[in-house]
C-alpha cells in the first residue's frame, strides 16, 4: 500500500492519499472525500484560474456520482451538468440534466462562463468541433478546464475508432472506459500525442492554450 500525506483540493483539507497500486492515476484516492487525483489537479485548477467559480454560468459535461461533480452542483448558483442522450432531443432533461452533444451546443454564443469535463474528450469523435463549439459558447474572459489522458510516448495524436451514421470502425482494439449513464462504458476513440496543445489551437485559434501536468500538480500537495 502507497502512502501520502497532503492537501486535498476537493475535500480542501489535509488528509492522507493511499494507493494500492502504482498506477496512481486510478488508484490514489483521497481518504477524506474519495477524490481521484484528476479530480484534485481539476479543482486546484479551478480556484486557481476562476476563483469565482461559485457564482459562474458552469457548464460540466458527463458528469459522475463523485465528489467533484457534486460539490459542483451545490455550490455553483448556475451549474449546468449535461450528458450525451441519444433518446433525448438536445437542449432538453433528463433526470436533471441537460441532453446535449459537445459537438452541437445548443447554448447561445458567449453564454457560458465555464465550460468544465474530466476525462472526457478521448471518447468524442470530432474533437476539432468541441473545441469550436467551446470557443463559440466561452463569454468574454471565460475558460475551459478540462482533463484528458495525453501519452507521454506519442508526439503525434492517435485516432482509434470512428463512428459513423451506420456503425464504428475501430482501428484497434476496443477500449472502453467508465461512462457514468451507461455500463458498456464508452469507446475511446482518440489516444492524445504531445502534439495536443497544437492541434487546439489549430482547431480554436481564439482560444489560448495552458496545459498542466497532472504530475506537478500533485507533487505539490503531497
Amino acid at each position: 500500500m502507497n502512502i501520502f500525506k497532503g492537501w486535498c483540493a476537493v475535500c480542501e483539507q489535509n488528509t492522507e492519499f493511499h494507493s494500492p497500486d502504482e498506477w496512481f492515476r486510478d488508484h490514489l484516492l483521497c481518504q477524506s472525500c474519495g477524490s481521484l487525483p484528476r479530480e484534485r489537479a481539476f479543482f486546484w485548477a479551478l480556484t486557481r484560474f476562476y476563483p469565482e467559480w461559485k457564482s459562474a454560468r458552469l457548464h460540466e459535461g458527463s458528469p459522475g456520482p463523485r465528489r467533484v461533480s457534486l460539490r459542483l452542483q451545490q455550490e455553483c448558483k448556475r451549474y449546468i451538468g449535461s450528458h450525451f442522450y441519444p433518446d433525448i432531443a438536445r437542449g432538453k432533461s433528463k433526470n436533471g440534466f441537460q441532453s446535449e452533444d459537445m459537438e452541437a451546443l445548443t447554448f447561445k454564443d458567449g453564454s457560458i462562463d465555464l465550460h468544465c469535463h474530466l476525462d472526457v474528450l478521448e471518447h468524442v469523435n470530432r474533437p476539432n468541433q468541441c473545441f469550436k463549439e467551446i470557443a463559440r459558447t466561452l463569454a468574454p474572459a471565460g475558460l475551459s478546464i478540462f482533463t484528458t489522458p495525453i501519452y507521454k510516448d506519442l508526439s503525434a495524436t492517435e485516432r482509434k475508432a470512428i463512428y459513423f451514421q451506420d456503425g464504428v470502425e475501430h482501428l484497434c482494439t476496443p477500449e472502453y472506459h467508465g461512462n457514468p449513464i451507461d455500463d458498456q462504458g464508452s469507446l475511446v476513440t482518440f489516444h492524445y500525442g504531445q502534439n495536443f496543445s497544437d492541434l487546439i489551437k489549430l482547431w480554436a485559434p481564439s482560444l489560448s492554450v495552458c496545459r498542466i501536468d497532472l504530475g506537478a500538480v500533485l507533487d505539490n500537495q503531497l
